[in-house]
């Protein structure tokens, strides 16, 4: 039996592995929140392609096997994408388990800030994000919460899936669309992303969720740096370096939309 590691930034270790001679991804480690999202969420979820249940041993999650991954550039020309994510942030079940509760905290601030040592200025302007960051919490959405391109895959059949479901929960659409934007993007790109997104679902306008976009994507930059640290990843160099050298620009690109 094979095992080809496929956890990134996760607790959990992922695996491919065979399970009745057919090629699944076991999860060994998987939160409540996902084992109960397969078991009772996501058979209640229509228009959204979720990976079927294999098989559940206590903390071991056994899924079906997406076998062909996607870079960003080709997600985001999947036809159906935005229609997918509509439907979840659209559907009207309720969980009958405790989902994911996404904050952004001071604390969560304090402790990336620390570490990316900004300047005051920049500091400054993600603390005064963070403070307008509530509208984001607030709404009563349901959301996958980790829409990166590495989460999604195609069935043979050409199917679009999204799978790793850890951080469902509810909140804005724009938890979900901000990773669709490459890196810390332009404005001019979460401006795309607004418009393709409220044809599919116009439950918020386009200048509010333009705003929600860009709270969430520097919400997302405190969630990465804070993983990174707390989990001593390999590459938190690589990222945090990354970071410090395009958060400023980035900031003075799309702080006049807020």
């Amino acid at each position: 039996m094979s095992r080809q590691d496929l956890s990134k930034m996760g607790s959990a270790r992922v695996s491919v592995e065979t399970l009745g001679g057919v090629n699944c991804v076991l999860k060994q480690g998987a939160s409540e929140v996902e084992i109960n999202f397969y078991q009772s969420a996501a058979p209640n979820l229509m228009g959204i392609n979720t990976p079927k249940l294999l098989k559940i041993d206590k903390d071991h999650l056994y899924i079906e096997h997406i076998p062909n991954s996607l870079s960003l550039m080709e997600l985001r020309t999947e036809p159906d994408l935005f229609s997918q994510l509509a439907a979840l942030h659209c559907s009207q079940y309720i969980p009958t388990f405790a989902a994911k509760k996404h904050e952004w905290t001071a604390f969560a601030t304090d402790q990336a800030l620390k570490v990316l040592n900004l300047p005051d200025g920049v500091e400054y302007s993600i603390r005064r994000i963070a403070s307008l960051s509530d509208c984001i919490f607030e709404c009563k959405i349901l959301i996958s919460g980790d829409t990166n391109d590495s989460n999604w895959g195609k069935r043979k059949n050409g199917d679009l899936v999204l799978f790793d479901w850890e951080r469902f929960g509810q909140g804005s659409p724009a938890i979900d669309l901000a990773p669709l934007v490459r890196g810390l993007g332009n404005i001019g790109e979460y401006r795309e992303i607004a418009t393709q997104y409220i044809k599919y679902n116009p439950v918020l306008s386009e200048t509010e969720l333009l705003e929600h976009l860009i709270i969430a994507k520097c919400w997302i930059i405190i969630e990465v740096v804070n993983i990174l640290i707390s989990r001593n990843n390999p590459d938190k160099g690589k990222y945090l370096n990354w970071y410090r050298a395009n958060i400023t620009k980035w900031l003075v690109s799309v702080e006049g939309a807020l």
